[in-house]
């Protein structure tokens, strides 16, 4: 069953223009959201899964706290839709109990849901309202209630119960545990007894949750927070170290070059050299 607010806020319709970019950008996850990409081509990278290629007309849904890189192939124009529970529960408002529509043994996959032209034409028109100025609180959630509708007419309820799996599986309360302590425990011992399990047992749910052993994911995870720190933080390398229960800056280092091949340094120096580099050509 989904899982949502009790009073779920209206989903906002967010613009979101994107320059090329040599190096992947750290998507920032603090809520989750729906993506349709309106024009360009970006590559996105899920948790440990391998980079999709995303391209006009097509929706990905992004879960809150997990970690995606995207890399930027063509200047793009997309659209974020969050505060995405009050659309799951519309959505099974629609269609009824959406696990209902799911095969016996089912297994999420990420990938992106083509949108059809119908809707592609709303949401270019949304699009057009936010950019002049002229976007209101009612119309957003009147453009949300009528996503919804078109949703509902567009798509079966397999389609949908599919691209929103992660908010309404038997897991959700699950993931969000995980999530929350993932980046702070000692081991996995630790995090297995925060969420009330055995560590065979625990390891059995986390493979079936996030397709993928424990150990590999979360230390995917660290390392996409900790390159974000280094890179959009002037916080010292003792201090991201203490942040992510790492004992030194050291081992930091070490962490560092096992997981992009250079140290912590290099990061944070590539990055303003990059920074610096876009500043001069915006200015001339």
């Amino acid at each position: 069953m989904i899982q949502s607010d009790s009073n779920p806020i209206v989903p906002q319709f967010v613009v979101r223009n994107y320059d090329v970019s040599p190096v992947p950008v750290y998507v920032d996850t603090a809520v989750s959201f729906f993506f349709v990409l309106l024009d360009g081509e970006i590559s996105v990278a899920y948790d440990s899964v391998p980079a999709l290629t995303v391209r006009p007309g097509d929706s990905l849904m992004v879960m809150r706290h997990s970690c995606y890189r995207m890399t930027v192939v063509k200047p793009s124009v997309g659209l974020r839709i969050i505060h995405t529970d009050y659309f799951a529960e519309s959505c099974h408002r629609a269609f009824g109990n959406l696990a209902d529509y799911l095969p016996r043994g089912f297994e999420y996959v990420f990938r992106a849901l083509p949108c059809t032209p119908a809707i592609i034409h709303f949401l270019r028109c949304v699009h057009d309202v936010i950019t002049d100025g002229k976007a209101t609180p009612r119309m957003h959630s009147q453009w949300s209630d009528l996503f919804t509708d078109m949703v509902a007419a567009y798509y079966t309820g397999a389609q949908v119960a599919g691209f929103l799996y992660p908010l309404m599986s038997d897991d959700y309360d699950f993931r969000n545990l995980v999530i929350e302590h993932s980046l702070h425990v000692g081991d996995l011992n630790e995090l297995a007894d925060i969420c009330r399990m055995s560590l065979s047992t625990f390891k059995r749910r986390f493979k079936r949750t996030f397709h993928s052993p424990a150990h590999s994911w979360i230390a995917a995870r660290k390392a996409h927070f900790i390159y974000s720190e280094i890179i959009n933080t002037k916080k010292t390398f003792v201090e991201i170290a203490g942040q992510f229960n790492i004992s030194s800056s050291a081992y930091l280092t070490a962490f560092c070059k096992q997981h992009f091949g250079i140290t912590p340094q290099e990061i944070r120096r590539r990055s303003n050299m990059y920074v610096a580099a876009v500043g001069r050509n915006d200015s001339q």
